[in-house]
């Protein structure tokens, strides 16, 4: 019995079973043919959907960047704390976001690093934006005063990568540092 489903499920769907089966066979030996048989679907219904697997995992990125962001997004978004304990907060949030995504057991499997590289990068480029947004205003309203925005959040932003991909200390000795880091940039 065929069972149809809303365009937007059924990608959905895809998307899902793709990300499981990319964390247990891993991204280059899983195919298309191998996310229809797992859904138990042609493997044209895939691709009716998904030109290729490359396109697949992209669109899955950038669903997930947006899902994580958004609780990033309504922290830096909220007026009522300010700064340094937003950045505090931010830092907290990005420990626990980092440990229970859902996309987790794919992203920080041994072997897909430079996955999580992208996804880091593809992160950063989507909260930038926000982020300068709020410096701006804070800038405007007299809380801080910092010459370049732009220039501060993308070094803020995009340092972190750096750090974050090349040390083997934990999240939480790297985020306490970034703070550090961060504090003086603003201040200074």
């Amino acid at each position: 019995m065929r069972i149809s489903k809303a365009p937007e499920e059924r990608k959905q769907e895809i998307l899902d079973t793709a990300m499981r089966l990319f964390s247990i066979k891993g991204y280059n030996e899983t195919t298309m043919a191998d996310i229809a048989k797992e859904m138990n679907v042609v493997k044209g219904l895939c691709y009716r959907y998904f030109d290729s697997k490359q396109k697949l995992f992209e669109e899955a990125m950038d669903q997930y960047v947006i899902q994580c962001s958004e609780v990033f997004l309504n922290l830096i978004n909220d007026h009522s704390k300010p700064l340094s304990e937003r950045l505090d907060l931010l830092g907290s949030l990005m420990i626990e976001t980092d440990k229970k995504s859902k996309y987790n057991s794919f992203f920080h499997k041994d072997g897909n690093e430079e996955f999580h590289e992208r996804l880091t990068i593809k992160m950063c480029r989507y909260l930038s934006s926000y982020f300068k947004e709020e410096i701006e205003r804070l800038c405007e309203c007299g809380e801080i005063k910092v010459n370049n925005p732009e220039v501060l959040v993308n070094f803020i932003m995009y340092g972190q990568v750096g750090l974050l991909s090349s040390t083997d200390k934990n999240i939480e000795e790297v985020v306490r540092e970034l703070r550090h880091y961060i504090d003086i940039l603003i201040k200074g």
